[in-house]
């Protein structure tokens, strides 16, 4: 059947008019940037959607899903309840159940900021799996996951793909699909990392004093630098904080395709906060006097930008930063302080952080929602060893 208007939506084909007749002879290139703007939102089900139109539109764009080819970047995973995974796009707004029975064979470890499963074989040795909820695509790993209590972040990078991990004493963890062994990177257990986030193929990290890492290629000559794995990557120190700044709480995260670092001044210090633009490729920062329509939400576990305009009550051109706070009954509760960067102003929320699974009777706003995620960590399953 022809790809009109009329035939999508049931109009009688008598009422059919001019301007409704040549949508499926929409010319290939035409059809194709539609679809590449579907994939630069990272939103598969729309580009899946829209392939399955009718024909003329399917044969010009590529199944990206059967093929494999589709990586997981805009995603971030909200919830979690046995195999029932909640997801939400962070640009387009699309919120995503899915029930993955898959799930039930592995023990989960946590996710990665882009919406990647991060997964390890219930018996041993216990080897790493990552896993493309979207596409059911699963990448085997050689290396088991050291012992660890909880991970606070994960990311994913390409070519060849390595796994990085952040876990409890400020330790750095990656590897690549055929490294024997996880490499580690730690800090000073007084200046633990905060922030890491994928950047232009790279990892960076921010420590809490506001100095920033890398991920590098440790390598001699132009033979080995060309040859990136597990065990030629090193980090780096990218950018120093200078020697007497005050005390600041120091978040890194990526937004809008600009790496930003911001930075807050300690309880009780003076001050306001401060946004960068990491520079990566001549290593300086710049200050920010706008993030646009973005709302980031900050905490010490990860960090999140999202598009605000997307979600309703959501403040364009805010930050949220998330505390936790002690409370009677040793109930778990956070402490949302809103900051608008434009005109500097500055409010505190109190909350209760319930989780997803009903802690709360009230429902959650959906500011709740992204300072949760924000706040939580990923512990590792019985039967991790």
């Amino acid at each position: 059947m022809p790809c009109t208007l009329s035939t999508q939506w049931g109009a009688h084909p008598a009422k059919e008019t001019a301007a409704t007749k040549g949508w499926s002879s929409l010319p290939d290139d035409l059809v194709v940037q539609v679809g590449d703007c579907l994939l630069a939102d990272n939103d598969i089900y729309s580009y899946m959607d829209f392939r399955a139109v009718c024909t003329s539109w399917r044969r010009p764009t590529k199944d990206i899903a059967k093929a494999g080819r589709f990586e997981p970047s805009k995603w971030a995973l909200l919830d979690r309840h046995d195999d029932v995974l909640t997801f939400v796009n962070v640009e387009t707004g699309r919120f995503l159940v899915k029930n993955i029975p898959l799930l039930r064979k592995y023990l989960f470890i946590g996710a990665t900021g882009g919406g990647m499963i991060i997964l390890n074989k219930s018996k041993s040795p216990n080897q790493v799996r990552v896993l493309n909820p979207f596409t059911g695509l699963i990448v085997r790993f050689k290396a088991s996951l050291p012992i660890i209590g909880w991970v606070r972040e994960a990311t994913v990078v390409t070519s060849p793909m390595m796994l990085f991990i952040s876990g409890e004493a400020g330790k750095i963890m990656w590897a690549d699909q055929d490294s024997e062994k996880f490499q580690e990177f730690g800090v000073d257990y007084r200046n633990t990392p905060l922030s890491m986030t994928p950047f232009d193929d790279k990892v960076y990290l921010s420590d809490k004093e506001g100095s920033i890492f890398s991920s590098t290629v440790a390598a001699v000559t132009a033979e080995e630098h060309s040859h990136r794995s597990g065990q030629t990557i090193s980090m780096a120190s990218t950018i120093r904080r200078p020697a007497g700044d005050p005390a600041w709480d120091c978040y890194l995260v990526k937004s809008g395709g600009e790496l930003l670092l911001v930075t807050r001044p300690w309880y009780g210090v003076h001050g306001k906060p401060v946004v960068h633009r990491v520079d990566t490729e001549r290593n300086k920062l710049e200050l920010v006097t706008s993030i646009g329509n973005r709302a980031l939400f900050l905490s010490d576990v990860r960090c999140l930008s999202v598009e605000a305009s997307k979600f309703q009550a959501i403040q364009g051109g805010c930050i949220y930063f998330v505390d936790p706070v002690p409370t009677a009954g040793n109930r778990e509760a956070s402490l949302m302080t809103t900051f608008h960067v434009a005109d500097q102003v500055q409010d505190d929320i109190i909350f209760d952080v319930a989780t997803m699974a009903g802690g709360s009777k009230q429902p959650l706003t959906i500011a709740q929602v992204f300072a949760n995620y924000s706040r939580s960590i990923y512990y590792s399953e019985p039967g991790f060893n």
